[in-house]
């Protein structure tokens, strides 16, 4: 049987300090997935719900810029701007 491919995330030279685990974007990204599949807000709670949204997509941006996916070899740098 042939090799299984082996993803590794590092942290580029450029970008954040510490090194951010997986574990923690994944926590992020399921606070996200829930607040946004959670039933719609009350008249005048949509800008809150909104902005609560925003900040969670830009915590999630913060903590995976600057990092890498080597693939095989090969690396692709990864900017979602």
């Amino acid at each position: 049987m042939g090799k299984k491919s082996r993803v590794k995330t590092q942290k580029s030279g450029t970008g954040a300090t510490a090194t951010v685990s997986p574990k923690e974007i994944l926590n992020l990204t399921s606070e996200l997935l829930q607040k946004c599949s959670s039933p719609a807000p009350g008249p005048g709670k949509e800008w809150e719900e909104y902005v609560q949204i925003r900040t969670l997509v830009e915590k999630i941006r913060k903590k995976q810029k600057g990092r890498r996916i080597v693939f095989m070899g090969s690396t692709k740098i990864t900017n979602d701007c």
